[in-house]
């Protein structure tokens, strides 16, 4: 005899999702409770019965205040939440994902004015959660003739029990059409209890015999039962092994097993093991144990998403306006090209291609039973976590500007941030549509993730730039001192000197300093943006004061006259500056001489201006040059006796060579 495992059998992720939960209150210090049997599955209930997790009938069965009470995975109506609330229990919903998306749809038709049509047993505690969540305002159908009793309706809504079959609900729902002008039909049976029909149906197809294990009151497990009886197939419904008769196996060469989606493995188990004591040889052996390893696949398939969780999917298609990502379900997961990202886009394929895996936020399910997602949410979660840590820690971030607006710029910074346009420099800003589309660092001043009007989040370039204005500063003033030589630009021009920018801050270029000669004015000599040499020849730190020179860098004009000149030369120079006592003569840029008033001509002067004017050139002798003192003596009178004497002379000397 062979024994066949169903490819879908037992426990289903709803009421996996449910078990867990209650085997997560067993280790709890509360005393917990089941609001009615937590699966239609006895030894289920029993199972946690020796755990100490109590089925009660209702919330008033609860006498111990801060208790807990775990809401069955057939769903409760939300009064019962509220008693519950109010007597202070703690809860945990074990309500099926699934089923819980028909809660949201029959409120959502009841609100804008549908009538209801549910197929399903009114008495299944499924149906009863579903009738509260649309304030009871809805019909309950058991098959295609009480749906062809329903009376006419300008619109009606549709939908199903989650463990009803299938082909039933379609039929049903094919009487409904003609009834009202407008038919909206949600599928809502759960795949899992399709998926296990379909296999049992397929099974029951292959052999000589098939035991359906499960409660008798799981409508799942029933109607397993007749799909499979509908096949011609000798069928027998069963809640354990114990139940099994020997006659049933008489004469039979292959059985086939399948449960309901409420059967615990372990009872699926005991009825495998049992039936291979029937087995007549070993040889099918590694068959059953290979078929049981994909049932405990089964019941730890994937748990469907609700809304709000975040989950990984994998890109399996990249359209222009949406993606599809593979997350691990029944259904396909869709991200629209408006939940792909903050930044703008001509195409999803700008963000994403096939197979990088992304992580999204369910945001709803949608009628067909599509999922839809969100990535840009996800992204703003962790962008606002990044943002928040930033403003704690003081840190900075950076982001890109995507749009100008009254008032400021628009930030990507993960979400979208304001930059007030006071904060995008230090000083007023006459253009900011230069900024659109560059990149900066930015510091977060205001952070509010609850905050539903305005900017959540709101930056500050001004105060990154002052910061490291700052910080040049320091490490300005930690360096700089008396004797460093450093380039600079020319930033202003006064009448007094110039402002030379040095590192991001300025020093004073006194017009003194900025040659040996005398300079009228600085604009004679420099040019904003000008990049020059300059000396470091003071540092006052407290009053935040650098004083530069030029004219240090530049090679000494007295060296130059005492390399040039020597006593009795007669060079020429221009008059500069006069006094009572004489005239000052510069012989060398920088360098001046006196000529005393005594030897100004061969008659006594009254005054200098007699003989000479500011800015005339004229011939000196050199009398004298104190090294030491830095001094020059001059003589015009010598020079223009000497001149005269050399003239003489050279005529002479001319006239001696004609006698010749």
């Amino acid at each position: 005899m062979q024994i066949r495992l169903a490819d879908k059998a037992g426990f289903c992720a709803g009421v996996r999702r449910a078990f867990e939960i209650a085997e997560d209150a067993v280790d709890k210090p509360e005393k917990w409770y089941t609001l009615g049997s937590l699966v239609h599955n006895r030894q289920v209930v029993e199972y946690f019965k020796e755990k100490g997790i109590m089925p009660v009938e209702s919330i008033e069965d609860i006498a111990e205040e801060g208790s807990g009470v775990i809401l069955r995975s057939h769903g409760v109506p939300p009064e019962v939440v509220k008693q519950a609330r109010k007597k202070g229990l703690i809860i945990k919903d074990a309500t099926c994902p699934l089923v819980k998306r028909i809660h949201d749809l029959v409120s959502m038709l009841e609100n804008e004015g549908y009538d209801i049509v549910i197929f399903g047993d009114i008495n299944h505690p499924e149906v009863q959660a579903i009738l509260g969540w649309c304030k009871y305002k809805a019909r309950v159908v058991a098959d295609t003739d009480e749906a062809k009793k329903i009376e006419g309706s300008k619109k009606i809504g549709f939908l199903s029990q989650t463990t009803k079959d299938e082909f039933e609900f379609l039929k049903a729902a094919e009487a409904l059409l003609s009834k009202a002008y407008e038919v909206r039909i949600f599928n809502t049976i759960c795949s899992a209890t399709r998926q296990r029909q379909e296999a049992a149906v397929r099974l029951s197809q292959q052999v000589d015999l098939m035991l359906v294990i499960g409660d008798k009151n799981s409508s799942n497990t029933n109607t397993l039962f007749e799909e499979c009886k509908n096949t011609g197939v000798k069928t027998y419904l069963i809640q354990n092994a114990a139940e099994i008769k020997d006659e049933w196996l008489k004469g039979v060469a292959v059985v086939g097993v399948t449960a309901g989606a409420s059967t615990p493995d372990w009872i699926i188990k005991e009825v495998v093991d049992k039936m291979a004591a029937y087995k007549e040889n070993n040889k099918q052996e590694q068959g059953v144990e290979e078929s049981f390893a994909r049932l405990e696949a089964e019941i730890a398939d994937f748990i469907p998403p609700e809304r709000g969780d975040i989950i990984k999917g994998v890109v399996v298609e990249v359209r222009d306006n949406e993606v599809m990502v593979d997350v691990g379900g029944k259904s396909e997961g869709v991200v629209p090209l408006r939940e792909l990202t903050v930044k703008e886009v001509n195409s999803a394929r700008e963000v994403v291609k096939v197979g990088d895996t992304i992580e999204v936020l369910v945001l709803r399910w949608d009628d067909d039973g599509t999922i839809l997602l969100s990535k840009k949410k996800v992204d703003a979660i962790k962008a606002l976590d990044h943002l928040e840590e930033a403003y704690r820690k003081g840190s900075l971030i950076e982001g890109t500007v995507i749009d100008v607006v009254k008032g400021g710029l628009l930030v990507d910074a993960g979400v979208v941030a304001f930059v007030p346009a006071s904060h995008v420099e230090e000083g007023y800003v006459k253009n900011l549509d230069e900024y659109k589309g560059k990149t900066f660092t930015f510091k977060v001043i205001e952070f509010n993730r609850s905050k539903r009007r305005g900017s959540q989040v709101v930056l500050s370039r001004k105060e990154v730039m002052a910061q490291e204005r700052e910080r040049r500063k320091q490490e300005f003033w930690n360096s700089i001192a008396e004797g460093q030589i450093k380039k600079g630009i020319v930033k202003r021009i006064l009448d007094y000197g110039a402002f030379v920018d040095l590192d991001g801050f300025e020093g004073l270029l006194h017009v003194s300093e900025l040659d040996y000669k005398r300079i009228e004015h600085p604009a004679d000599v420099l040019k904003e943006g000008d990049e020059i040499e300059v000396k470091v020849i003071a540092v006052d730190s407290e009053k935040g004061r650098v004083s530069l020179s030029r004219k240090a860098l530049l090679k000494n004009p007295w060296e130059i006259v005492v390399e040039k000149y020597k006593p009795g030369d007669i060079i020429e120079g221009t008059v500069v500056r006069m006094a009572p006592f004489g005239v000052f003569i510069e012989v060398e840029p920088g360098v001046d001489g006196l000529c005393h008033i005594s030897q100004m001509a061969n008659h006594r002067v009254e005054k200098p201006e007699h003989v000479v004017k500011i800015g005339e050139k004229v011939r000196v002798k050199i009398l004298g040059i104190d090294n030491e003192e830095k001094r020059i003596s001059l003589s015009i009178k010598e020079a223009l006796s000497d001149i005269d004497r050399r003239e003489v002379e050279e005529y002479l000397a001319k006239q001696g060579g004609n006698n010749e």
